[in-house]
């Protein structure tokens, strides 16, 4: 999370933007609708003065969340800690 106050810092970022979970279980991951793009986005949050990273892009919410989905049962997509 780049800015100061901890914020996620994607474009559109927003208290829209939500946590992902796979079967009740958070990941180190947030879903983001990105209005430059027209994209929602995967972004894996960072410390504050660090940009959040871009995880991967799809063209609607319910693409995102079955790919993260599959990535976390596949175990390349880690829980929160």
């Amino acid at each position: 999370m780049t800015d100061a106050t901890g914020h996620m810092d994607r474009p559109g970022a927003s208290p829209a933007s939500s946590s992902l979970y796979v079967s009740g279980i958070p990941l180190n991951v947030y879903i983001n609708y990105n209005p430059q793009s027209g994209r929602v986005e995967i972004v894996k949050p960072m410390p504050a003065g660090t940009p959040d990273e871009l995880i991967n892009d799809f063209p609607d919410a319910a693409s995102a969340r079955a790919w993260a989905n599959e990535e976390f049962t596949s175990g390349r997509l880690p829980a929160a800690v």
